[in-house]
């Protein structure tokens, strides 16, 4: 891969990955060297990518890496509970852009929050919609943190129930919502 061709696929992913790196990082300026060395370390293998197809997963692949090396730096606080997990594990549905499928499938979820009990809604907001680890949202709740990630859990679990109840999701090849519809009028999603 070239200079060239190189500047129109970073200009293509760069909010994404910004964004993606912002959820993990609080510090801007910290966030914007991590996106520096993303693009570097993307520069410096790009002939070793084998597959051109997977070339957004290889970014956020790299963009992970990155970040873990952030915190494991002696300089750098604690990683986040929950985070290296995540991170190592890759999930493309927390990783990549959304589509717009993804999108529109997304603000079904919120009327769905009000479904739930108290306690889950207050957890989904705070963990999947402000983005707050679960230990903050633990400590602002008053609760453990074990107690955290179980209503976490669970109202994870809950949602995706009403999801596919509400929606048939059409799934792309890398598992990405492809395209939805939805199953019955006047479910909490509509």
């Amino acid at each position: 891969m070239n200079g060239q061709s190189a500047a129109p696929m970073w200009h293509q992913v760069h909010d994404g990955l910004r964004s993606f790196i912002g959820k993990r990082v609080e510090n801007d300026a910290e966030g914007d060297d991590i996106l520096q060395e993303v693009f570097l370390r993307v520069h410096r293998s790009a002939e070793n990518l084998k597959d051109p197809e997977r070339l957004i997963s290889w970014m956020y692949q790299i963009t992970r890496n990155v970040i873990i090396d952030y915190y494991r730096s002696a300089k750098r606080r604690e990683l986040p509970v929950g985070l290296l997990a995540e991170l190592e594990e890759g999930n493309p549905q927390q990783t990549e852009p959304k589509s717009t499928a993804a999108a529109e499938l997304s603000g079904c979820l919120r009327p769905m929050l009000s479904h739930l009990s108290t306690e889950y809604q207050e957890a989904i907001r705070l963990v999947e919609l402000e983005g707050v680890t679960q230990k903050e949202a633990a400590d602002r709740l008053g609760v453990s943190l074990p107690a955290m990630k179980s209503r976490v859990q669970r109202g994870r679990q809950q949602l995706r129930k009403m999801l596919d109840d509400c929606c048939s999701i059409e799934l792309d090849t890398r598992h990405g919502v492809a395209g939805f519809e939805q199953r019955r009028p006047g479910s909490p999603c509509s």
